[in-house]
């Protein structure tokens, strides 16, 4: 991946004036902390996690101190280049944008669920509040550019709104306890749910036969990223299938020219959630949606690492599952 780098410096870079540690260091912070929160949104979406984003896929996105510059530079681990410069192009595409002063519909089109553009808005505010009076320079080695004008009344309607239309996935499942109440569960933890006006009453039961569903309404976590609650739910949907457009491990990532389809279940008996891909023998079953989410793709990884990238000859049924797996790349990873 090309090499970026971020670095502080005063407005005046010939005044000879040096920048305050303190300053610089918060600076990278807040960069790193933008970076982190933009590539778990692309995590959540590409992946469909619902909770906490594990630790070994959140340091995809570390960056290392040192560089050509004084400042940060990014460092992916072994196999994830694919995935921090995907980040870091919208980190940078984000800063170029709103870095003079321009607002138009770029938070929309770029973060287009509401809660992501809300924590990303409150990391831009923070960043800009610390780099009051200095600049931020960033980019790559033949084309740096300048963060210094951002318009902290338009980003802060985004930080303040509280009013977050967002997607969760789970079971649905009525309560033992209060009467005519529902609640969600992807793990261990019960969800309480409320629904909008256009949802009918008498049609609630029915969402609790339906299998994994998708609900649309205001989706609120704890600061650790589990979701607590969601309210003014609008709208719910069955999802019989998912479609995987990049499979990600802790190890690297793998863009996809088709998607990679896996059914879904949830076996209530047993508590039970599974993915499953028949085409490739990919039989996944765990106790939460998340890990059973992670499991998919680290076993879809191991089938390409194990049937795509060795030279090995194969016959029969394993070939069949290398051509199968051949067809979902470009023709560039060929």
């Amino acid at each position: 991946m090309r090499s970026f780098s971020f670095a502080v410096i005063t407005t005046d870079p010939d005044s000879g004036e040096g920048v305050p540690i303190s300053v610089a260091g918060q600076t990278m912070i807040d960069v790193q902390k933008l970076l982190t929160d933009i590539g778990c949104m692309l995590l959540r979406l590409s992946m469909r996690l619902q909770n906490e984003i594990p630790e070994e896929l959140v340091k995809k996105f570390d960056l290392t101190i040192g560089g050509n510059r004084d400042g940060l530079s990014t460092g992916p681990s072994e196999g994830n280049d694919e995935a921090l410069e995907g980040a870091m192009n919208i980190l940078c595409a984000t800063l170029d944008f709103l870095g003079t002063g321009a607002t138009g519909t770029w938070m929309e089109d770029t973060f287009e669920e509401d809660e992501a553009r809300a924590l990303i808005a409150k990391d831009l505010l923070t960043l800009s509040e610390h780099l009051d009076g200095y600049v931020l320079e960033y980019g790559t080695e033949d084309n740096v550019r300048r963060f210094t004008n951002l318009d902290r009344e338009k980003i802060e309607s985004y930080a303040n709104s509280s009013n977050w239309l967002s997607a969760a996935v789970g079971k649905i499942q009525k309560d033992e306890v209060k009467r005519n109440h529902y609640n969600l569960t992807n793990d261990s933890y019960l969800i309480p749910l409320s629904f909008d006006r256009n949802i009918a009453s008498s049609d609630i039961p029915g969402f609790c036969n339906a299998g994994p569903v998708i609900v649309v309404g205001n989706v609120k976590r704890n600061k650790e990223g589990h979701i607590v609650s969601v309210d003014k739910i609008s709208g719910c949907y069955t999802i019989p299938h998912l479609k995987f457009h990049r499979i990600i491990s802790k190890d690297g990532d793998r863009n996809l020219l088709n998607p990679l389809v896996a059914t879904t279940a949830y076996d209530q008996y047993k508590d039970i959630w599974s993915l499953t891909n028949e085409d490739l023998g990919i039989y996944v079953n765990k106790p939460s949606w998340d890990e059973c989410i992670i499991a998919f793709h680290e076993y879809a990884m191991f089938l390409f690492e194990t049937y795509v990238d060795s030279d090995k000859e194969f016959t029969g049924e394993e070939l069949e599952i290398r051509e199968y797996l051949r067809s979902l790349l470009p023709a560039s990873e060929l």
